[in-house]
């Protein structure tokens, strides 16, 4: 879909650019996401237990990575 997508594209403007890794954070409890970033290759490098609090409950903010 449209997100892959766009994951791709940014991967790919980072490699041109000359990087050597990517990383992003996203919400622990979203699950839909996270499965998305780890078909593309991305790890959990670490976890920030209940860092936000969101609608009434804290939530983990989740460190991801990559090398392009």
């Amino acid at each position: 879909g449209v997100g892959r997508a766009l994951l791709r594209a940014a991967v790919a403007e980072a490699r041109r650019r000359g990087a050597r890794r990517i990383t992003l954070r996203v919400l622990g409890h979203n699950t839909p996401a996270r499965r998305l970033y780890e078909s593309e290759g991305f790890v959990v490098e670490g976890i920030q237990p209940e860092e936000f609090y969101l609608d009434g409950a804290y939530v983990d903010d989740v460190l991801m990575g990559r090398r392009v």
